[in-house]
């Protein structure tokens, strides 16, 4: 039932810890950031979605939920594909995913419309890019695998991120 993801490389061949494994590294990096700013990010939009929709606080806060439960929650989905298919493809259908959510939710009529495009299918496409990211970056570190993971989390931790949303916020509504 459960099992490890395996890398199919032939035996005995190191991980580089270097060359192209930096730009892997800056590719999750950057994954990280999507994925831990975006359910964060939806805050700024609140009251807009609450007047949009005559909604109250609790139900908007559900946006967020939905969405970090699929994060977190297709864990097990994200490590079979990554088993069947490989990392590559499991992101860039993440990707579609991440995408098809956002753009579907700016058409949204109802809150429940947000739930499933923004919650559901942006969740889901930001879960299938961000596990696999962590899997890739551990293939190509070894040695310097605690640096690599270390400075790929450190895009959760920039404390500037809200205030860049906030200064934005301004300029365009949620629907873009």
């Amino acid at each position: 039932m459960g099992g490890a993801v395996v890398d199919d490389g032939p035996p005995g061949v190191k991980a580089p810890d270097g060359g192209w494994g930096w730009a892997v590294l800056a590719g999750c990096f950057v994954i990280t950031g999507f994925s831990y700013a975006f359910p964060k990010a939806v805050s700024v939009f609140f009251k807009e979605l609450i007047r949009e929709f005559d909604v109250g606080y609790s139900d908007t806060a559900w946006i967020s939920s939905i969405l970090l439960a699929m994060l977190y929650g297709t864990g097990p989905l994200c490590s079979v594909l990554v088993n069947r298919f490989g990392c590559r493809p499991v992101m860039m259908v993440g990707g579609l995913f991440a995408s098809l959510g956002m753009i579907l939710a700016s058409f949204a009529t109802s809150i429940i419309h947000i739930y499933l495009c923004a919650g559901v299918i942006t969740g889901l496409g930001l879960a299938l890019n961000f596990q696999p990211s962590l899997i890739m970056l551990n293939r190509y570190f070894s040695l310097k695998r605690p640096l690599a993971n270390g400075l790929a989390a450190a895009e959760r931790n920039k404390k500037n991120q809200m205030s860049t949303w906030r200064w934005l916020r301004p300029l365009q509504r949620w629907r873009g």
